[in-house]
């Protein structure tokens, strides 16, 4: 089944944009994120992360394939958002 494989895919797409965008002078809108960030950018990002795993570990061992799908859902508009916040950044230090 896609659906896990997809899940962990927006996760690692959403960090790596998530650090793209920090590392051009963005902001993590998320507040629970951005509070475990205080013990540093990466190290905080990474634990959100293994956090959001483990809770879909549970969702999938609990036979809640729905969940994923709509968690799918809103991880690729986080990513999308991610994409569109890189690209003004980058228009922005260009002048633009």
């Amino acid at each position: 089944m896609l659906t896990p494989l997809t899940f962990v895919l927006l996760q690692l797409a959403d960090f790596a944009t998530t650090m793209i965008a920090l590392r051009m002078g963005g902001v993590e809108q998320n507040f629970l994120v951005s509070r475990l960030m205080a013990i540093g950018s990466v190290q905080g990002l990474i634990l959100s992360k293994v956090v959001i795993l483990a809770i879909a570990a549970g969702v999938l061992l609990a036979r809640k394939h729905r969940v994923i799908r709509w968690a799918n859902i809103v991880f690729g508009g986080v990513v999308l958002w991610n994409l569109l916040l890189i690209a003004v950044l980058a228009l922005q230090s260009h002048g633009v």
